[in-house]
């Protein structure tokens, strides 16, 4: 699988995340519930030291845990793992 063998299980936890089949299992009233936190968690603890910039919309989506932050720190997440680590290939 290659030295960056995280990102995988970082794009598998966010295929899981935001399919629509899931939606109900991790939202509830388009906020994360406890089981969409700690997806969110264990892709911040796997990007933790990786992804420095993912910080700020991780510390939103912390505070207001909706669906758009939740959005917002993937599309972070997505960026920084395109930039640094040569994207989803």
């Amino acid at each position: 699988m290659g030295k960056y063998k995280f990102k995988y299980e970082v794009f598998e936890i966010i295929n899981e995340l935001m399919s629509i089949e899931n939606y109900k299992e991790f939202f509830s009233n388009d906020v994360l519930n406890s089981e969409g936190r700690k997806r969110i968690e264990k892709i911040a603890k796997i990007l933790a030291g990786r992804c420095d910039e993912t910080k700020n919309a991780l510390y939103k989506l912390r505070r207001k845990p909706t669906l758009n932050n939740t959005l917002k720190y993937i599309e972070k997440v997505l960026e920084c793992i395109e930039k640094k680590y040569g994207g989803y290939s």
